[in-house]
């Protein structure tokens, strides 16, 4: 039987709420075999940019960064949340390490050029030192929990979607040489407060138990997706389409205890 990789994203409301984070952190302790946790934090950052009076912009579910946002970002993302984060594993036995992509060089991105929007300071990743993530997870055993930074290697730090982070370290273990060879696969879960991608946001059983390619154009052209859940789903059939095993949208606690949640599918 070969081994599994976790890479589990956390977000959305689950960082909000205390009972619901501390809840995710045990079923995350809970899967078999070596782990990685992304985390991202908008919502956390919104509220703090609401206090300051600095101005927020989403497109389509996508941040559109400011000089002033990518200062907040650095201070709620690799500040609170990851330490949060790390804080609350310790208390399982597990060995975590906070990183940003920018520790150790590990995630390599470009600045988004300029298009029909600027998107300020946000990465398009380019590379991902995946012999960095193994020696953590199989010499030393330790988890690393990513935040949703990088830097471009010239000095400049950027944001990055975590969905994006966590799709990308999945299908760069995937194709990774020494993951080959000892036929570890990768399983990627997007999990965030709702059970799974949902057919009537109303309606928190409603979720689709799978999405294949074709079923996702539909939904698309139908525009029945709420335009927080397409960024999710970009990233899922990114993934799946690069040589992840196994993706899945939904709620890690949900799909720990009943193994549902919306499958990603070719």
């Amino acid at each position: 039987m070969s081994q599994h990789i976790s890479v589990v994203k956390i977000g959305g409301a689950v960082l909000e709420n205390e009972t619901l984070l501390d809840s995710s952190i045990k079923s995350f302790v809970s899967l078999e075999g070596p782990k990685i946790l992304v985390h991202g934090g908008g919502r956390s950052l919104n509220r703090l940019a609401e206090r300051l009076s600095v101005p927020v912009n989403i497109v389509d579910g996508r941040r559109i960064t400011s000089k002033a946002n990518l200062d907040l970002a650095m201070m709620v993302y690799r500040g609170k949340i990851n330490l949060q984060i790390v804080t609350k594993l310790s208390t399982f036995g597990i060995r975590s390490v906070g990183l940003s992509g920018a520790d150790g060089n590990i995630i390599l991105a470009v600045k988004r050029p300029i298009g029909k929007i600027d998107y300020g300071f946000v990465g398009d990743i380019v590379e991902i030192d995946t012999s960095w993530i193994y020696d953590l997870l199989f010499r030393w055993k330790i988890y690393p929990v990513f935040c949703s930074l990088a830097n471009d290697n010239k000095g400049q730090l950027l944001n990055i979607n975590a969905d994006t982070i966590a799709s990308n370290i999945a299908i760069s273990l995937s194709n990774s040489p020494q993951i080959i060879e000892q036929n570890i696969r990768v399983r990627l879960i997007l999990s965030f407060e709702k059970k799974g991608v949902l057919s009537n946001p109303a309606d928190s059983s409603s979720y689709f138990d799978s999405i294949d390619h074709i079923k996702y154009q539909e939904l698309l052209k139908q525009s029945v997706l709420n335009h927080g859940i397409l960024p999710k789903l970009h990233n899922a059939f990114m993934a799946v389409e690069n040589g992840v095993d196994s993706v899945i949208i939904g709620n890690l606690v949900h799909y720990c205890s009943t193994q549902k949640g919306t499958i990603i599918k070719k």
